[in-house]
């Protein structure tokens, strides 16, 4: 897995660049209501810079399980019943990713005769963050499954070394 050590890196440093472009698009989008010059495209790039950083962080919250849940019943149940647990949410996740893939691509086919109002670009490349999380989420949910259980057998062996 060391691989994806590599992919996480730099989803990170993804994830970290588009959020200060962000930022700063924000801050020039503050400071044009003081100055005479009007910056009209600011409002959409920002949409755009804070859904494709949620693209990239979303794979690495899944698989650190930094999202939001309510634990307390999981927690009280043995330790193998929780990977199981965790393992079924990730298989559902992975089959969610596949839908959300086939309806992206239609949506981002959909985007390819529009353009983005102030910034010009074809809309498929906005829409194509649908198709992307859904593959990044399709990896991280198999990565996430054989982390489980990898886990577990090292576990195993350590214990029977001892």
């Amino acid at each position: 897995m060391n691989a994806m050590k590599k992919v996480d890196k730099i989803l990170g440093i993804i994830t970290m660049a588009l959020f200060t472009a962000l930022l700063l698009v924000v801050i020039i989008q503050i400071l044009s209501r003081y100055f005479p010059y009007d910056f009209i495209w600011t409002e959409e790039l920002s949409r755009y810079l804070f859904v494709y950083s949620i693209v990239t962080a979303a794979p690495l919250a899944l698989r650190k399980q930094e999202f939001i849940r309510v634990d307390m019943l999981i927690e009280a149940l043995p330790k193998h019943v929780q990977r199981v647990y965790e393992s079924v949410i990730s298989t559902l996740i992975l089959v969610f990713s596949v839908v959300l893939f086939v309806y992206g691509i239609q949506l981002m086919n959909l985007g390819a005769d529009f353009y983005a109002p102030t910034l010009g670009f074809p809309m498929a490349y906005a829409y194509a963050a649908v198709p992307l999380l859904a593959i990044l989420l399709f990896i991280y949910s198999i990565v996430y499954i054989v982390d489980q259980f990898h886990d577990e057998e090292q576990k195993r062996k350590e214990e029977e070394q001892v």
